[in-house]
C-alpha cells in the first residue's frame, strides 16, 4: 500500500479537472482557467512518477511487484516497458490496450475531441452570460461525448483480442498506472452511466 496512496494523491487532479469542468464552483471563467491548467500541468509530475514505477508496479491492478510479464506500449510520448504481477493481469491489460489502439481515432476523437468542442463551447458562454451556447450547454455536450467514449471503451476493451506484446494507444499510460487499469476502467464504467443519464436528462428538458 506504500505506493498507492502516493499515485491516487497524484490521479486526484483528474477527476477534480472534471468537477471544475462540469460544475464550475468558482464560476464558469476561474473554474475553467484553474481546470486548463491542472490538466496542462499534470503530466509533468505525474508521468515521472508512474515511469519510475513501471518496472515494480503491476499496470492492470496497481500491486507492488518484484519481476512479471513486461508490456511494450508505444505510447504518444514514446515506447515505455510497463509490469504485470502475472499472466491473468498482463493478459487484462494487453486486452484493453490493444482495443484502445484498434480503435484509436475512436477515442481521439471521442475524448480530444469532446474536450475541444467543450472548451470552445464553455469559453463562449462564460464570456457571453445569458446568450447561447449556455455552460449548460456545454457541460451537457462534455458529458455525452465522453460517456459515448469510454463506455464501449470499458466494456468492450476488456472482450477483445489479446494483442502481441508490443502494443500501441492513443492515450498516455501514465494516468492509468496511477491506481491500475482495472480501478479506471471501473471509472469510466460508472461516471460513464451516470454522465450519459444526466446528459440526456438535460437534452430532455431543454426546453
Amino acid at each position: 500500500m506504500g505506493e498507492r496512496v502516493p499515485g491516487l494523491l497524484l490521479f486526484l487532479p483528474v477527476p477534480l479537472v472534471l468537477f471544475l469542468f462540469t460544475q464550475a464552483p468558482l464560476g464558469a471563467p476561474l473554474s475553467l482557467v484553474l481546470g486548463v491548467a491542472l490538466m496542462a500541468t499534470h503530466r509533468l509530475y505525474a508521468r515521472p512518477f508512474a515511469l519510475a514505477r513501471a518496472a515494480r508496479r503491476c499496470l492492470w491492478c496497481g500491486a507492488a511487484v518484484a519481476s512479471g510479464p513486461e508490456l511494450i506500449v508505444e505510447e504518444p510520448p514514446g515506447t515505455t516497458r510497463w509490469r504485470a504481477c502475472g499472466e491473468a493481469h498482463a493478459a487484462r491489460g494487453r486486452r484493453f490496450l490493444n482495443w484502445a489502439g484498434a480503435h484509436g481515432r475512436f477515442v481521439q476523437v471521442g475524448i480530444l475531441g469532446t474536450l475541444a468542442v467543450f472548451l470552445v463551447l464553455a469559453v463562449l458562454a462564460a464570456v457571453r452570460p445569458g446568450a447561447a451556447p449556455r455552460y449548460a450547454d456545454a457541460v451537457t455536450f462534455f458529458r455525452l461525448g465522453i460517456a459515448a467514449t469510454v463506455l464501449p471503451l470499458s466494456i468492450l476493451g476488456v472482450r477483445g483480442p489479446i494483442g502481441s506484446d508490443r502494443l500501441r494507444t492513443p492515450f498516455p499510460v501514465h494516468i492509468q498506472a496511477l491506481i491500475g487499469t482495472s480501478a479506471v476502467i471501473w471509472l469510466f464504467r460508472i461516471v460513464g452511466v451516470i454522465w450519459l443519464a444526466l446528459a440526456l436528462v438535460s437534452i430532455a428538458r431543454r426546453p
